[in-house]
């Protein structure tokens, strides 16, 4: 059986108000640590203001306005090459199905349940970087 429950300080970000509290909820009921921003330039603005701010994982939806999940990631991967990013979408479970560039990445499709979620997460965390497809 695996461990879903966690420590580690998980930031997402989503433009929807509504999916940040169902993601907050759902992973502070497994113990984690929970950073939320609704837009990259706020990730971006907070990276700047306090660039020692613990995040273990971020959680980044792929469709958003002015800044999406893609170029946020790009952006903070110059800041923070080695974090582990997970994506989220409305796109659907099957790979084949989703626009090409989503198709290699840690994926959880929306609407998710708390054990899909905190399960990408928890792969996302324990996978070492260097394996981890998508994260390079």
């Amino acid at each position: 059986m695996t461990i879903l429950a966690g420590t580690e300080t998980v930031l997402v970000v989503d433009d929807e108000t509504f999916m940040l509290s169902l993601a907050e909820l759902m992973l502070v009921c497994h113990g984690y640590t929970v950073l939320k921003a609704t837009s990259g330039q706020e990730v971006l603005h907070m990276l700047e203001l306090w660039p020692d701010l613990k995040i273990d994982v971020a959680v980044i939806d792929v469709v958003m306005p002015m800044m999406d999940g893609f170029e946020l990631a790009e952006r903070m991967r110059k800041i923070r090459p080695r974090l582990p990013i997970v994506y989220m979408s409305a796109y659907p479970e099957k790979a084949e199905l989703r626009p090409e560039q989503t198709r290699n990445i840690p994926f959880v499709p929306k609407p998710f349940t708390s054990l899909t979620l905190v399960g990408k997460i928890r792969e996302a965390l324990d996978t070492p970087l260097s394996r981890a497809p998508g994260q390079g």
